[in-house]
C-alpha cells in the first residue's frame, strides 16, 4: 500500500485521478492533500476522508505519512518534483513537467542522485491500450511510413464540463493573487521564447505544454525526435496552430485547436504506409470509460481491401498509468515516461517555440 499525497486539487485531480485512486484501495491510500485554496482542500479532504490537509505544498511534501507525491497544480512542476525527491518521496508529475530546459536538467540531476525513487511523468495517452497496440503493429511491420497526421482538437468547453462532471471551484482565492500568478507564468514563458514574444506566441507555447504535449509525446515514442521543424504556423490568438516535422522518408503534421465552444473532442494519430493506414482515435477523458479503438485499413495479399478494428478498449488510460506507477514503485522499476524521457519533449517544445518566433 502506497501512501499518497496530492498537490493541486483542481480539474485533473477531481475528474481524472481521484475517481481512479478511490477504486485502487489495494494499491494507494490518499493520506494527504494540498491546494492553495483552503476551501477546496477541506472539500476534497472531507469527501475522500483524508486526515492530512495543507495549503502549502512543501508542508505536504515533508509530511511523514506519505510515500509518494502526485503533482497536479497549475504551472511548472519541476520545483515541487525536486523537493519531493530530495525529501525521499516517489513522484508522479502531471504535465507540464516543466517549461524550461534548465529546470529539466536540474530535475534529472536530482533524480540521478536518488536512483531508488520513481519519478514518472503523466503522459496518459502513451498508456492507452490502443496506442500500445499501434506501437506493436508498427514494430512488427517493415512497410515504410509515408506520412503521419496527428491532432488534438479540444472543443469541449465549459458547457460540456458543466453537463458531465463539473469540478468544485476554488471560491476563496484573491483575484489579484491569481492575476500575479498568471503574469509570472507568462513572464517565464516570454523569457523562454527570447524575451519579445507576442501574447499569441506565448499562448501557443502554453497550449503545447498543457494539452498538445500528450499526442506530441506519443508520436515521439513511436517515431523518435524529428530531424527538423519545417513549419510552425499559429492563429492570431495562438489557440490554433499547425506544426510540420521532418523525419527520414516522411513528414508528420500536428494540429491543435482549443478555442471554440462546440461540443466535440477529436484527438487521433494516423499513420500511412502505402498499402496500410492506421488510425488511433482517442475519446474525451472527461466521461469515464469511453472506448478508444485502432482501425487498420490495408490491402491484403490478393490486393483486396481489408479493415481490422482493434477494440473498443475500455480500460481507463489514467488508471493504466497509475497502475504503472504502483508497479514501478513496488518492483523498483523505471517507467517509460520518466523525467529523462520527458526532458526530450521539453527540448522539442523549446525548439518549436524558437521556430514560432523566427517565423513571425
Amino acid at each position: 500500500m502506497i501512501r499518497l499525497g496530492i498537490i493541486g486539487l483542481g480539474q485533473a485531480a477531481q475528474l481524472l485521478h481521484l475517481p481512479n485512486l478511490d477504486k485502487m484501495e489495494d494499491m494507494f491510500n490518499v493520506t494527504a492533500v494540498s491546494d492553495i485554496s483552503k476551501n477546496l482542500t477541506e472539500y476534497i479532504a472531507n469527501k475522500y476522508h483524508v486526515t492530512n490537509r495543507f495549503t502549502n505544498a512543501l508542508d505536504l511534501i515533508h509530511c511523514p505519512e506519505i510515500d509518494a507525491v502526485m503533482i497536479m497544480c497549475a504551472g511548472d512542476h519541476a520545483d515541487y518534483a525536486i523537493a519531493a525527491l530530495e525529501a525521499g518521496k516517489h513522484v508522479f508529475i502531471e504535465k507540464p513537467m516543466t517549461y524550461r530546459l534548465d529546470k529539466a536538467e536540474s530535475l534529472m540531476e536530482v533524480k540521478q542522485n536518488h536512483p531508488d525513487l520513481v519519478a514518472m511523468v503523466g503522459y496518459c495517452r502513451r498508456y492507452n491500450d490502443s496506442f500500445i497496440k499501434m506501437k506493436e503493429l508498427l514494430q512488427n511491420d517493415s512497410r515504410p511510413i509515408s506520412y503521419v497526421r496527428a491532432r488534438t482538437i479540444v472543443l469541449e468547453g465549459p458547457w460540456y464540463l458543466k453537463n458531465t462532471h463539473e469540478e468544485k471551484k476554488a471560491d476563496d482565492l484573491d483575484p489579484a493573487s491569481r492575476d500575479i500568478m498568471i503574469k509570472r507564468m507568462f513572464n517565464e514563458i516570454n523569457e523562454i521564447m527570447g524575451g519579445n514574444a507576442t501574447k499569441a506566441q506565448m499562448q501557443t507555447y502554453l497550449a503545447i505544454t498543457s494539452s498538445g504535449c500528450h499526442v506530441l509525446s506519443a508520436v515521439r515514442e513511436l517515431f523518435g525526435l524529428p530531424k527538423a521543424i519545417r513549419s510552425a504556423v499559429i492563429s492570431p490568438t495562438g489557440m490554433q496552430f499547425t506544426l510540420i516535422f521532418e523525419y527520414d522518408g516522411f513528414n508528420l503534421t500536428f494540429e491543435e485547436m482549443n478555442d471554440q465552444e462546440i461540443v466535440q473532442f477529436d484527438e487521433s494519430i494516423e499513420v500511412y504506409q502505402g498499402t496500410r493506414k492506421m488510425h488511433l482515435k482517442y475519446d474525451t477523458p472527461y466521461i469515464r470509460y469511453l472506448p478508444s479503438k485502432l482501425t487498420v485499413s490495408e490491402l491484403d495479399e490478393d490486393k483486396q481491401a481489408k479493415v481490422t478494428i482493434y477494440g473498443p478498449q475500455y480500460h481507463d488510460m489514467f488508471g493504466n498509468e497509475l497502475k504503472e506507477f504502483y508497479r514501478c514503485i513496488s518492483e523498483h522499476d523505471r517507467p517509460k515516461c520518466d523525467v529523462f524521457d520527458a526532458a526530450e519533449d521539453v527540448k522539442l517544445y523549446i525548439d518549436v517555440a524558437k521556430k514560432i518566433v523566427e517565423g513571425a
